[in-house]
């Protein structure tokens, strides 16, 4: 009969697996979500005698298998410290399959990392064996019965990987048959306080994470993944529309481009006037460089210095490019020194006039005609 009890066992364990298996572990190899521990502590009787004059020292180490974020199971095995006249140092083991379900995720959903604090409960049979357990008429005798525990798991998930679990483990254990008896029952002189605290190590999963982490099994995360690739290919085709729109442009600007190169352009006459200050640009940049700064800033100083002074900003371009261009990047220029003027050194912005010349000759050299010619009054 304790065979067969055993053995119910292990087929409920092995059920319990299957059941807990979902479309979720389909994404979790076979080797991920193990850990193992080691466990020390007190086992003391529940009944008819004092916790701690009675109790004794238990350890015993655990492999355990995640097998969702809310079940797994743990081999454990506890080994008692002998008290008895034998020559054992450990007269007790108790070998068991347990059971346990977190607590924290059942009543939570399960965030992808397991928190700082979880409590679990848990619970499962085994097999206890005893050194020497009672006399016979052909002398001493070892005791093997059916055992049971329940209880719970204090865990405290550390570090920033947590791969390390600290747990405290309170938990009543039974020896569910009496001596030379098949009977099995919940006796509470049968059983005993274990309290243990123990360490655990979770082994490194083939995701790189030292915890169980979930598969995309769930209905709206698909449907998510699905609205944005649909999002994503529509985005794509509206890039292909407008990058097909650029290449009609531009093959448009290299015709225009091509027609301009063969127009003949007649730079305008200009007069270099005598208090003037001179502000150069890059080629087809309205942009006023840090090396023309100090130029601006003089400009500045003279209209600060001379509050009814005004100025006439002209901009020019160099000959390269169309008329139509040279003509809105010169007036570029002029702008972009009035808007120095104004925003950095509070140059009222009544005071300046400001002027597009297109394609300028007042410099010989056609690449310094790219410039704001700044003419006080």
């Amino acid at each position: 009969m304790k065979k067969s009890l055993l053995l119910l066992a292990g087929v409920l364990g092995i059920s319990s697996l299957n059941a807990q298996t979902t479309d979720e572990e389909q994404y979790v190899k076979f080797r991920d979500n193990w850990s193992i521990g080691i466990n020390g502590g007190i086992v003391t009787p529940l009944t008819h005698s004092a916790f701690f004059k009675n109790a004794r020292a238990t350890m015993g180490i655990d492999l355990n298998k995640q097998l969702s974020p809310i079940y797994g199971l743990t081999l454990e095995n506890m080994w008692s410290i002998n008290t008895f006249e034998s020559n054992a140092a450990f007269d007790a083991s108790n070998l068991m399959l347990l059971h346990r379900v977190n607590l924290n995720n059942v009543f939570s959903r399960y965030k992808g990392k397991p928190s700082l604090f979880e409590v679990e409960a848990l619970a499962g049979f085994g097999w206890l064996h005893v050194n020497d357990a009672y006399y016979t008429e052909e002398g001493e005798k070892d005791g093997n019965w059916i055992s049971s525990k329940a209880g719970l798991n204090f865990n405290f998930n550390i570090g920033e990987k947590k791969a390390w679990t600290i747990a405290v483990k309170p938990a009543i254990t039974w020896t569910m048959t009496q001596f030379d008896a098949d009977n099995i029952n919940f006796d509470a002189n049968q059983a005993a306080w274990e309290i243990t605290a123990g360490v655990v190590y979770h082994f490194k999963n083939s995701s790189g994470k030292h915890y169980y982490t979930n598969g995309c099994n769930h209905a709206e995360q698909i449907a998510a993944l699905n609205a944005t690739i649909s999002s994503m290919e529509a985005e794509a085709a509206g890039k292909d529309r407008a990058l097909q729109n650029a290449q009609e442009t531009i093959s448009d600007l290299q015709k225009e481009l091509s027609d301009c190169k063969n127009k003949k352009v007649e730079p305008a006459k200009q007069i270099v006037a005598e208090n003037e200050y001179v502000v150069i640009f890059r080629q087809s940049s309205s942009k006023v460089d840090a090396l023309q700064m100090p130029n601006i800033d003089r400009l500045a100083s003279y209209l600060k210095k001379n509050s009814n002074a005004k100025v006439s900003i002209s901009g020019y371009a160099s000959p390269e490019g169309n008329a139509e261009f040279n003509q809105k990047l010169s007036e570029k220029r002029a702008e972009a020194v009035k808007k120095i003027l104004v925003d950095k050194y509070g140059i009222s912005a009544d005071r300046i006039e400001t002027a597009g010349k297109g394609v300028g000759n007042v410099f010989a050299e056609p690449t310094y005609n790219r410039a704001s010619i700044c003419v006080t009054e």
